[in-house]
């Protein structure tokens, strides 16, 4: 593999820019094959993303049981026997894979290493960011089906072209007589997953991989770690993960079996995604310090926060251990030319402060705690360097490592200076990552985020759709919809669609899918917040199954189903919380398809004088939360007031009065915190008379709340003063409520 020299960078691709559509037209008119040129949108071929160059000839090639799958080298053979089984459940056509030359019939593989692109490719090769024409693959469809690629990758995306061509009538198999030629925009065509806030079992990451393959997604990066979790199993360091809990009520993350990552490494190469492993430094970081303070966090100051945002950059002994698991990690994720250091959202504020810290930097003559964040940056790509990987960070580097521009890669995805744009003006090669698209889909395209609008010639090297903090049901369910959309628009940014178009595509490609997967399906009723999987009282649930010999078995205690499981036969009442576990099982009772989960939630909801009424309140509220998250109706932890720093008050104006003789209160619960309060009514809002005083409590909270039963008092306005949470400086109020006296 080679990279265009970096005299070549700059001049080459506007140029290549500028005659890429001539370029198409030529390789057209000069393919003695080539039927008729497209039109995508009159096109009924369902391809997703649509390849760069595609023409069509006459009539299709059936495919029969006398056809096969042909691997012209040793090294293709995997991907022989998956294309084999996809085939089989997509059409119910068994192929028999073989290796050798090919006849009339068969479909072959074959790495052609001369196979160029008809336009640069920006990539990371050896370290090393520049132009390439290499990456592209090739699918011909006359007497037989030729897939081509330039490696292995290559092969595998022009497979996943295959795949999607194919047509079914009745017994008939055939896929369309066509030439395509196409190729990545970038290297860096990615999606990602957070597994280190929520536990994501393989099962369900082994589905993110499938549909990655089918839309030519080339890697999926994994989030391992972060404030909740650590999910790495080192060695060297097997306390990491002792400490993990949950996001949002989630369930905490868990440590990954060693073999079992792995064998999922190998699963994703064998279909042509690449893995790269993310490992969250300095900030986002209370799982490993919390694990183990005495290596990765600072020492605490007496009367001070006992809690500090950031791993102990200050600490020279630290980085031994932060070296040793950095080369662990880059053994399980060998095939990755990439290794993600982190570097989001740092809060060097109370570290900084600490007299340690302020030590360390006389004794290294820093001017600050950012340039220690420098060194910090420094040290880590040292860690990766050696393990002949590309280093990649989020953007809340780029300020402060500006030296480093040639030595990282910088992932964007907030706006002014550290957007996109003010990354490229600083020289550093970037991954736009947007979390949210800023203009209407059918207008974006990879090179739009959070504002920035990118030139085709710049330094960006890809586009990644990010996941964070979701549960297992959330990615499987509302993730992986959303892949294709995403790609659409990277892998061909400058594709033409209609929005009706790319449905039409889109829902063809989903089901087909859904049979690779065998996949069992939720079609949930009754729910009050769809979205969420919320109900307040009943809902029904009904599970969908591929239309193949089997049955769906099914279980609601958590456990992975069996045979012996109940058999799925009518839609599952649920009347509390529930996640039902189902599987397709074929008729021999051999699991057929993955382990599907989906947990749907009962909150606890009552319509109260309270509920939905104005509030008011002292200030402090921490983004993402709401103060009418107090009085919705709910109790739910998710949706809570946050606000900081104690005391805080809420106050709520229940629109009349009442005669009140009860009021509840749900501070946050987790088993150990408790909270302390008071509780005050008026009828002017002006003069208050405290009816509740929990201002020395020291009992922690519960899900059931705490009731105060009061001499009935009539009030307009409820106020709620909460002094102390004893976990954190913030206060959390889940739901307050009063009731009338009968």
């Amino acid at each position: 593999m080679t990279l265009k020299k970096n005299a070549l960078m700059k001049t080459t691709a506007p140029v290549v820019a500028a005659l890429a559509t001539s370029a198409i037209l030529l390789a057209l008119a000069l393919s003695p094959a080539a039927g008729e040129p497209v039109d995508p949108l009159k096109e009924k071929l369902n391809l997703i993303p649509w390849p760069k160059v595609i023409t069509l000839g006459p009539g299709a090639m059936p495919l029969t049981d006398k056809s096969r799958i042909v691997a012209t080298s040793k090294a293709l053979e995997p991907l022989a026997k998956i294309l084999s089984d996809e085939i089989a459940l997509a059409t119910g056509l068994r192929l028999e894979t073989a290796e050798g030359a090919g006849q009339a019939g068969d479909i072959v593989l074959k790495v052609n290493n001369r196979l160029q692109a008809l336009a640069d490719i920006l990539t990371c090769q050896d370290r090393r960011v520049g132009y390439t024409r290499e990456y592209a693959h090739a699918v011909t469809v006359s007497s037989q089906a030729l897939v081509e690629g330039f490696d292995y990758r290559a092969v595998a995306e022009g497979t996943a072209t295959l795949l999607q061509a194919l047509k079914k009538d009745g017994d008939k198999v055939t896929l369309p007589r066509m030439n395509v030629k196409d190729w990545p925009q970038a290297d860096f065509m990615a999606a990602m997953v957070d597994v280190g806030r929520q536990w994501i079992p393989i099962d369900a990451l082994r589905q993110v991989v499938e549909s990655c393959r089918l839309y030519k997604v080339r890697y999926l990066m994994l989030h391992l770690s972060d404030d909740q979790g650590w999910t790495f199993p080192s060695k060297s360091f097997p306390r990491l993960g002792s400490t993990n809990w949950g996001a949002h009520g989630g369930l905490a993350p868990r440590v990954y079996n060693l073999q079992e990552l792995k064998d999922f490494v190998a699963f994703a190469d064998a279909r042509g995604v690449t893995i790269v492993p993310e490992f969250e430094t300095p900030g986002h970081s209370g799982a490993i310090r919390t694990a183990m303070p005495e290596v990765f966090d600072a020492p605490k100051t007496p009367g001070g926060p006992g809690w500090i945002a950031v791993m102990n950059m200050a600490k020279d002994d630290m980085y031994g251990a932060l070296g040793k698991i950095v080369d662990e990690m880059c053994e399980v994720f060998k095939s990755s030319p990439y290794f993600h250091i982190g570097c989001d959202e740092c809060n060097f504020g109370i570290l900084e402060g600490l007299p340690s810290t302020q030590e360390y930097l006389r004794a290294h003559n820093m001017k600050g705690i950012h340039e220690l964040f420098v060194q910090h940056i420094e040290r880590m790509n040292e860690f990766v360097r050696r393990n002949g990987k590309k280093t990649i960070v989020w953007e809340g580097a780029a300020l402060d490592a500006r030296t480093m521009k040639d030595e990282i890669i910088v992932m964007t995805w907030v706006g002014g200076s550290r957007s996109a744009e003010g990354c490229l003006a600083q020289g550093y090669t970037t991954i736009t990552v947007p979390w949210g698209l800023g203009v209407p889909w059918p207008e974006w395209n990879m090179y739009i985020c959070n504002g920035s609008r990118l030139k085709r010639t710049d330094r960006v090297i890809g586009a990644m759709l990010p996941m964070w903090e979701m549960s297992a049901e959330a990615l499987v369910n509302n993730y992986i919809p959303g892949i294709p959309k995403r790609q659409e628009r990277t892998w061909g940014p400058d594709n033409i669609f209609t929005e009706a178009n790319f449905k039409k595509r889109c829902d063809a490609t989903e089901a087909l899918l859904a049979k690779l997967n065998l996949s069992v399906g939720f079609v949930a009723k009754g729910l009050d917040r769809p979205d969420d999987g919320v109900f307040y009282d009943t809902a029904t649930v009904a599970l969908t199954g591929p239309e193949t010999p089997g049955a769906i078995h099914y279980t609601l205690d958590g456990s992975n189903p069996t045979p012996k499981s109940p058999t799925y036969a009518a839609p599952i009442v649920l009347k509390q919380t529930t996640t039902i576990k189902a599987a397709f099982f074929d008729p021999d009772s051999k699991t057929s398809s993955r382990v599907r989960a989906g947990t749907w939630k009962h909150v606890e909801y009552e319509q109260n004088p309270t509920t939905g009424k104005p509030v008011v309140v002292s200030g402090g509220t921490v983004e993402g939360s709401t103060p009418a998250n107090a009085v919705d109706g709910a109790v739910e932890l998710e949706r809570a007031w946050v606000a900081s720093p104690a005391p805080q008050w809420l106050a709520v104006d229940l629109k009349r009065a009442y005669k009140l003789n009860k009021v509840q209160v749900f501070p946050h619960w987790d088993g150990q915190r408790y909270c302390q309060y008071s509780v005050e009514l008026s009828m002017d809002a002006k003069t208050w008379k405290e009816v509740v005083d929990m201002s020395h409590n020291t009992k922690p909270a519960t899900a059931a709340g705490e009731v105060h039963e009061i001499a009935p008092t009539l009030a307009r306005y409820v106020r709620i003063n909460l002094l102390k949470d004893s976990s954190e400086t913030a206060v959390r109020l889940v739901e307050l409520r009063v009731y009338e006296a009968k």
